[in-house]
């Protein structure tokens, strides 16, 4: 005999739902087994029985479980990513695994993982969702697809060759096969491979509209790592939702994602963290590295000065960049005036979760959404830094139990 969900009252908490509306200072949250029943003023509350288990937020601050949208979850932080090829691939799965546990302790109640050597992310997601170990809801693209070019035996096993529509239609179909939620191609070179380069145009616009209309007939999109101008140009042509990185993106290219509606992933403070391990980063990522960043700021401004909706991502598992440190791009954004602290919250919730396609789902509190919130001890609307302190971070909780 099926019973219904129990439910859970929350309160005496400031509520900040993610949505455009100011913080609710007597704000609550009533569950009912992992979704929102009711999120709003106490005086709002609809009537509940007196059995339901009430739990005093203490006046902590409420939010929205945060967003990462662009994350290498096998991937861990190594001075040098090519040391990851000497790790055994179940050794990096179980490491996944603990690391996603670290990820949800920082509050990253979801995150989206853009290609995985091996599908090591669509095996970790498995065993999350099974309930074999903790971790965030995974957004998984299986291998990203790219092109014959030179570096890309640098990730051994993370990418599927593919050259002409055709054979791009198949690797698309075999992600999906695989059980990928969304799809990744690489538009240009790469930053972190010795024979990457960044400015260099790869797939063709057919190629890339071959994956994209693959990932469409299922219902799912598709990304493109993207550093250079005509890349983005011929990604968004495509019919791409989120370019990746957007390093070298001129007015153009700027345009063109403003005029679809495309989402800008930027990933920027994990250039910082190159300069502060300069002495241990590979020189030939340093190099590329510091070509890109003088201007890379002021581009992120101007898309977000030109409407173009820009969600969080950090590229966390590259060098230095390692998983629980999320918050650390967030704090970036504010620290460097591209945002306030607001819109930089925002990218992180409620326009994270509209880029991936999950804001029936997550991305702001309200009713009939996942209770996955954060309770934190300040208030990141007027210090977003309090995010990245573990001990800022009163609880955690992901489909309305506790972390």
């Amino acid at each position: 005999m099926k019973t219904e969900a129990s439910q859970k009252l929350f309160t005496n908490t400031v509520l900040i739902d993610g949505k455009e509306g100011t913080p609710v200072e007597d704000g609550c949250i009533l569950t009912q087994g992992e979704r929102i029943a009711y999120a709003g003023e106490r005086q709002g509350l609809p009537e509940t029985p007196e059995s339901v288990e009430t739990v005093d937020c203490a006046g902590h601050y409420m939010i929205p479980g945060l967003i990462d949208c662009h994350i290498h979850l096998e991937l861990h932080g190594f001075a040098d990513t090519y040391q990851e090829n000497l790790v055994e691939d179940k050794v990096r799965t179980l490491r996944a695994a603990k690391e996603m546990a670290d990820t949800l302790k920082a509050g990253f109640t979801t995150v989206r993982n853009v290609g995985s050597a091996n599908r090591i992310d669509l095996a970790v997601k498995a065993g999350i969702d099974q309930g074999f170990c903790p971790g965030p809801r995974i957004r998984a693209a299986g291998r990203i697809i790219s092109m014959t070019c030179s570096g890309t035996e640098y990730f051994d096993g993370m990418y599927r060759i593919a050259d002409g529509v055709d054979d791009c239609r198949k690797a698309a179909r075999e992600q999906l096969r695989a059980g990928a939620d969304m799809l990744k191609v690489m538009a240009t070179g790469a930053v972190m491979n010795p024979g990457g380069v960044p400015g260099a145009v790869q797939f063709d616009e057919d190629e890339i509209r071959a994956v994209v209309e693959e990932g469409l007939k299922l219902g799912k999109h598709t990304a493109a790592h993207a550093h250079a101008a005509q890349g983005i140009i011929n990604a968004v042509n495509a019919g791409v939702r989120t370019i990746e990185h957007g390093t070298m993106a001129d007015d153009a290219a700027l345009e063109a994602m403003a005029a679809a509606g495309t989402y800008l992933v930027p990933t920027i403070s994990l250039h910082e963290l190159f300069e502060a391990y300069a002495d241990e980063v590979p020189p030939f990522m340093l190099e590329k590295s510091r070509q890109m960043q003088a201007e890379y700021i002021d581009i992120v401004k101007k898309a977000v000065a030109m409407g173009i909706p820009v969600a969080m991502g950090t590229d966390a598992g590259t060098n230095y960049n390692y998983h629980g440190m999320n918050a650390g791009e967030l704090i970036f954004l504010v620290k460097h005036g591209i945002m306030d602290e607001k819109a930089a919250l925002a990218s992180a919730t409620r326009v994270a979760a509209e880029a991936i396609l999950m804001d029936d789902d997550i991305g702001t509190l309200e009713q009939g959404k996942f209770a996955d919130f954060v309770l934190l001890r300040e208030n990141p609307l007027e210090n977003i830094s309090i995010l990245g302190d573990p001990e800022g971070i009163a609880a955690v909780y992901k489909g309305g139990s506790k972390v």
